[in-house]
């Protein structure tokens, strides 16, 4: 297939979608050499389909805010693939969100939980509403308005929903609450409920874990570790909370955090206690980090800029998608970082990946680094189903379990020479799990 031609066609069909097209394209990309070699993938049009998502819901959500005035947001769900599982995937509320956003994290997610040999499809919703600055009065009408467009094709064996930006326990269970009402079932139909009624208590820092899981995972290969590396992170929500957390308790230093405001620089290091500030600065609902730079002296705030100019040994993108662009490989190139995995669903720009392809960085993609929240709800699923509860301890051997097998069969697929194209490794072995259900499954 040529796939210029493939990708021509598509960008046509949906206008509008660049973060949308930008994953196929660079997913694509890198399997073609597998899709060459298979000639039941043109006949059974698996890229076709692969590329249209099962049902796209968009929908009003209105609701009213505290002075009794209506409010209209714009909701969406995308059930993408369900070929291997029921549709899986968060929910995010962010201002700035779209259609062509949802898409992407939702064809992501279908080959992020491919990775992970779980049975389970991919799906992504949310809504352009911003919880910041919101009473909780004000977010538990929204999500009760939200559930109600969508709880009658939501269930563990339908659609199961998690967290994500701007949803954190407190939305899951508003959410979860209006749906029980709705369905008369208290199920495993959302994941990131809080650990008193059937979550586990390391949701919130577990796709900081995994990152940090699989990161030990690649430099154990390299003959490395963590002890004594600098890394620079971005953002300081739970992604941030939970790669720092463990990053620093497995002996790294960690010297950077952002916010839409700017960066901190910390040269001494983010520690425990300074960890718990981040926790209390994160509760005013404000994402600035300026006040860190003025509760800690010696560190330094850069108003509107980003960390990836700073010197590091490994990068840790956990804010947006697209946050790392051409400039800012750059800078992390000239730095000499040795590693950049990402943190937040597609972190780096198309072109941007295409620069590290061409030096010695190691570069890891969302899709393989951050399979740690995938794992952890199918624990609280699986802890659901059989009625029952594990420790912190077990949970956390299973999630760092799950991590290193899919290290493994990145390598696995990805190995040239000494080298692993982590890039390429998680796609094909993400992508052939999924093609071979699509076809088993017939012309549906």
């Amino acid at each position: 297939m040529n796939l210029d031609k493939f990708m021509y066609q598509l960008q046509l069909n949906n206008p509008n979608e660049p973060e949308f097209i930008q994953g196929v394209r660079l997913f694509f990309s890198s399997v073609k050499d597998r899709m060459q070699d298979d000639f039941r993938l043109s006949n059974a049009a698996v890229l076709e389909r692969l590329t249209e998502p099962d049902r796209v819901l968009i929908f009003k959500v209105p609701w009213l805010n505290d002075e009794g005035k209506v409010i209209i947001n714009r909701g969406y769900r995308v059930q993408y693939n369900n070929a291997l599982g029921p549709y899986k995937g968060g929910v995010r509320f962010h201002p700035a969100l779209t259609l062509g956003t949802v898409k992407m994290l939702a064809f992501e997610q279908v080959f992020k939980n491919s990775l992970t040999a779980i049975p389970l499809g991919g799906a992504m919703g949310g809504a352009n509403f911003d919880p910041k600055g919101k009473s909780d009065a004000e977010i538990m009408r929204f999500c009760q308005s939200y559930i109600l467009q969508l709880w009658d094709v939501l269930g563990p064996d339908i659609d199961i929903l998690g967290g994500d930006i701007g949803v954190g326990s407190r939305e899951i269970g508003y959410l979860f609450g209006m749906y029980r009402k709705l369905s008369h079932q208290h199920s495993g139909t959302f994941t990131g409920k809080s650990p008193e009624w059937g979550g586990t208590r390391l949701k919130a820092e577990s796709n900081g874990f995994g990152v940090v899981y699989f990161l030990k995972a690649m430099l154990a290969h390299y003959n490395d570790s963590l002890a004594d590396k600098t890394i620079a992170v971005s953002g300081f929500g739970n992604m941030a909370h939970g790669v720092i957390k463990k990053a620093i308790a497995l002996g790294a230093k960690v010297v950077t955090i952002s916010g839409p405001d700017g960066y901190v620089y910390d040269p001494n290091g983010i520690d425990e206690h300074k960890l718990e500030y981040l926790i209390e600065l994160r509760a005013t609902s404000q994402d600035l980090v300026r006040p860190y730079s003025i509760e800690y002296p010696g560190t330094r705030y850069f108003e509107g800029r980003k960390p990836w100019e700073v010197d590091c040994d490994i990068a840790i993108p956990c804010a947006i998608q697209n946050e790392i662009g051409e400039e800012e490989a750059a800078m992390l190139i000239s730095k000499k970082c040795q590693y950049l995995i990402e943190g937040s669903d597609q972190s780096c720009t198309e072109e941007a990946v295409q620069l590290f392809s061409n030096t010695s960085l190691r570069y890891v993609p969302s899709k393989a680094a951050n399979v740690g929240g995938v794992a952890i709800s199918a624990l609280e699923l699986a802890q659901n189903n059989m009625k029952m509860t594990w420790s912190d301890a077990e949970i956390e051997q299973r999630l760092q379990d799950m991590v290193k097998r899919t290290h493994d069969l990145c390598r696995s697929y990805g190995e040239e020479g000494n080298v692993i194209n982590y890039l390429k490794g998680s796609n094909v072995a993400a992508f052939q799990r999924v093609a071979e259900a699509v076809i088993d499954q017939g012309a549906v």
